[in-house]
């Protein structure tokens, strides 16, 4: 199995044996797809995989000449217990977070007659250790990844600015590898890179993760977001993220700034919305990509390579 078009080891590891390589193509529209040497990659494999049905129609319209063998089976997304309290950190530096985090424990195991700490809410709300080790108050989006222009990093911080200069609320946190100068702005906080526990707080933390990539074969981010009930904010320009709104009914999408800003401000202020639209990502991604989903497709693709079909 080959993941990713673009590198060498797929394009020199397909001519190994053709008739025994599955391609997950990961593609999306980029400079580099259109190179002729792709030409002969995407026609050599026994079966091409992907991960969207977006990804397909543009590989298709892309290649005429590809395996008979197609079909789209998307990744396997890790889904978070639901807990009464957040995820809290196992050492804790105070009584209150330590018993919050006895209470997530007991949770877990199920002891669902646990005793219920009479704490604070700043202590048992959703997202709130995220919130306190960085300071974040009010209404939180968040963006995670690389943060760069190619990205659409550049863009959104513009965006966002304007959405701030008429009245919107909240900050625009980015946690990931910086690889572009942030504005010394309020409103604007660099979280930095995360390990896998606190991205999760993160994405609880967060009011609205926004997606503002144009080139997308997935979106992990998108499907991380509504894997815990926070809505997205996508780029329209990704067709891939448009597909993730349309089909799972749990984010809006923007076209230019505008739509951004009024997409936005409707998020933060309407609390319902938010609700209703993160139960429908919670469902949208246990339906379609929990492992044992996922998984059971790749089995039934390797089937059909080894049977010759």
């Amino acid at each position: 199995m080959f993941f990713t078009y673009l590198y060498a080891p797929t394009v020199m590891g397909l001519e190994v044996n053709p008739g025994k390589s599955i391609l997950v193509s990961t593609a999306h529209d980029e400079p580099a797809i259109r190179l002729e040497i792709f030409k002969e990659v995407f026609s050599r494999p026994a079966a091409i995989c992907y991960l969207t049905n977006s990804e397909r129609a543009f590989v298709q319209e892309q290649f005429s000449e590809r395996p008979l063998l197609e079909d789209v089976l998307g990744v396997g997304v890790d889904l978070p217990p639901q807990q009464r309290y957040p995820r809290m950190p196992a050492a804790a530096d105070d009584e209150g977070v330590a018993l919050a985090a006895n209470a997530s424990q007991n949770a877990l195991a199920g002891d669902d007659d646990a005793a219920v700490p009479d704490l604070p809410s700043h202590l048992t709300s959703r997202g709130s250790v995220f919130r306190r080790r960085h300071r974040l108050h009010g209404p939180i989006v968040l963006y995670g990844g690389r943060i760069d222009p190619g990205k659409g990093c550049e863009e959104l911080l513009n965006y966002f600015g304007e959405y701030v200069k008429w009245g919107g609320e909240g900050t625009l946190a980015l946690m990931g590898a910086k690889m572009m100068p942030l504005p010394e702005e309020p409103y604007v906080r660099f979280a930095g890179m995360l390990s896998e526990r606190e991205r999760v707080q993160a994405l609880e933390a967060a009011t609205v993760v926004v997606c503002p990539s144009p080139y997308e074969s997935l979106s992990l981010l998108a499907l991380e977001a509504m894997s815990v009930g926070t809505p997205v904010l996508a780029n329209a320009r990704s067709a891939v993220l448009v597909e993730h709104c349309v089909n799972s009914n749990a984010g809006l999408w923007y076209a230019d700034r505008d739509e951004f800003v009024e997409c936005l401000r409707l998020l933060v202020k309407d609390a319902r919305l938010r609700d209703t639209l993160g139960r429908n990502g919670r469902d949208y991604v246990k339906r379609n990509y929990r492992w044992d989903v996922v998984l059971a497709k790749y089995e039934q693709t390797f089937n059909r390579v080894r049977n010759g079909r």
